[in-house]
């Protein structure tokens, strides 16, 4: 049986593109459809199968999911002219919420930065047993600034307001930063996925460094509609992610969890609104008997961090936040 997804992505193969109210009507049409079957109660079960921002060092698991794109810098060069839309194959629970979240996206209001314009993303970070440990706070907010171009950074620190120095040279990271890397990302979510594998450099990790690149891309910094929906529907692609059956807590608020296990023990979720399926945030759960090489035992269940996305916004320069 041919999934709506498919369904309606097939529907679009003419040779002519359907005009924006066209579109308009069929992303409505399919939130409506995709709506009315997760409220209805299945028949059986369903089977589920260059610098780190401060808070990643200061959170105590630099070692994990930090680390780990840390492990697959490489030049974000390369892009090439825009990969033009075409269908991607993903179905179930977990695409379906994706695609409610990518519809989403697609509607969110966005102006093109100019390049002296900052991205300013602020976070409030919840931490558990490993920051305990250390002697650190357990709550934090951080607030960083990121120049369009991605020659220049920002960061709030202890109450002041610390600038990089400004690079001479294009940026060179992964995940990218700067606006024009990220505006040229494809357009389709299976070459946006394959771009993100080839560049990971992990081998057979390379599914697991993608999803946490995405994570980082959608949390931190402010992307244009089209290509938040991209990523979005990469997520999709993914092999082993897995949705939450029910709202779990995040921070105090309900939320739809999306998550691939890491290193056999941790969970990374990325968080959605129940109801809007906007981004919220990510967080990494304990979901075996884990005890760090620091001696730190963490137990299945543990909510180690939450990093909850408290605004995005395009500003004119830094400290600025509105």
């Amino acid at each position: 049986m041919i999934d709506d997804i498919t369904a309606l992505r097939e529907s679009w193969s003419e040779v002519e593109p359907p005009s924006p109210d066209a579109q308009r009507r069929a992303r409505a049409a399919l939130l409506a459809r995709i709506t009315e079957r997760e409220a209805t109660p299945p028949s059986r079960p369903e089977r589920h199968g260059r610098r780190l921002p401060g808070w990643a060092w200061r959170s105590g698991l630099a070692a994990l999911g930090a680390a780990a794109l840390v492990a697959g810098v490489v030049t974000a060069g390369g892009l090439g002219p825009a990969t033009p839309p075409a269908p991607y194959v993903a179905s179930g629970p977990v695409a379906q919420t994706f695609e409610l979240a990518a519809v989403h996206a697609e509607t969110e209001p966005f102006t093109r930065p100019r390049p002296d314009q900052w991205t300013y993303v602020e976070l409030r970070m919840v931490r558990g047993k490993i920051a305990r440990d250390k002697g650190q706070a357990t709550r934090e907010t951080t607030r960083s600034w990121q120049r369009a171009d991605g020659r220049q950074a920002a960061e709030m620190i202890d109450g002041k307001l610390e600038v990089m120095p400004e690079s001479t040279d294009p940026p060179q990271v992964m995940p990218p930063q700067d606006y024009p890397t990220l505006a040229g990302l494809p357009t389709d979510p299976r070459a946006l996925l394959d771009w993100l594998r080839t560049r990971s450099q992990s081998g057979k990790d390379g599914d697991a460094v993608s999803f946490l690149l995405i994570e980082s891309m959608l949390r931190d910094n402010v992307l244009p509609p089209g290509v938040k929906a991209t990523l979005l529907r990469a997520l999709a692609l993914i092999p082993g992610v897995t949705r939450s059956g029910e709202p779990v807590d995040f921070d105090g608020r309900p939320a739809i969890a999306l998550g691939m296990v890491q290193d056999g023990w941790r969970q990374e979720d990325i968080l959605l609104d129940p109801t809007t399926h906007e981004f919220l945030g990510s967080r990494t759960v304990v979901v075996e008997d884990h005890t760090t090489p620091e001696g730190v035992s963490l137990r299945k269940g543990d909510v180690e961090v939450e990093l909850v996305r408290i605004a995005g916004k395009i500003v004119d320069a830094p400290g600025r936040t509105g």
